[in-house]
């Protein structure tokens, strides 16, 4: 179900403290409306109604899309994603859970209001989001091979209106550019390293880079090697 809660907002341009309701759980099934205002971002802009400046208003939820059983986390602190993880990955701690992974769902955990937009631009477009994360690790390499000057880099994908599906680079907060994604490329990845995945819903609910550090080293094709030969 979709939960909300009326919060104080003191608008950062007027100093005027206004109630501001924030989402703490979505069902698109219950309220389809509140699915495109996640994607455009209206549910987290607070607008003054003293002053009538607008401002992002950031804040954690679960967002819950039963028609394509789906589930994204958005942990606001770092304890609360530690907590959510070890709940989705230990059996005897799942509770409530346990039942979506009877229904097959897929589940994914992210610590950013990007991160979630991202997601669910991923999901709705039918890409895997591990390949994405891979395609966009090869991505950031070749950037930093022209860029080696470059410190902090983030890739975000998305989709333009016309369904392109598109990488942005940004360096800090500081957009650097805009590449097409190009499908020929995602889906040689996709038959290169998809045998030696899980399916998507029975991966680690944590998918990004550090996912994909650990996927690419080879210390997990060792360890996906010996499970796969073990014999009891």
């Amino acid at each position: 179900m979709s939960i909300e809660r009326e919060v104080n907002i003191t608008c950062p341009h007027c100093d005027a403290v206004t109630p501001f309701n924030i989402w703490l759980s979505v069902n698109t099934s219950q309220d389809p409306e509140l699915k495109e205002k996640i994607r455009d971002r209206s549910l987290f802009e607070f607008e003054c109604p003293y002053c009538g400046e607008k401002t992002a208003v950031d804040y954690g939820m679960l967002y819950h899309q039963p028609e394509d059983k789906l589930i994204v986390h958005y942990a606001i602190t770092q304890d609360n994603a530690d907590e959510v993880y070890h709940m989705l990955t230990d059996e005897d701690k799942r509770g409530a859970f346990s039942s979506l992974f009877e229904q097959n769902y897929m589940i994914r955990i992210v610590r950013s209001r990007n991160q979630l937009l991202e997601k669910l631009a991923v999901f709705d477009a039918k890409y895997d989001d591990r390949m994405i994360e891979i395609y966009k690790n090869h991505l950031e390499t070749a950037y930093r091979e022209e860029h080696p000057e470059a410190e902090q880099i983030e890739i975000l994908f998305f989709s333009t209106p016309e369904g392109e599906p598109m990488l942005q680079i940004f360096e800090g907060n500081e957009a650097k550019g805009v590449v097409p994604l190009n499908n020929s490329s995602y889906y040689d990845l996709l038959q290169r390293h998809g045998i030696e995945m899980k399916p998507m819903q029975e991966d680690s609910p944590i998918v990004n880079q550090d996912w994909v550090k650990e996927f690419l080293s080879p210390k997990y094709f060792e360890k996906q090697k010996s499970t796969e030969y073990e014999i009891n």
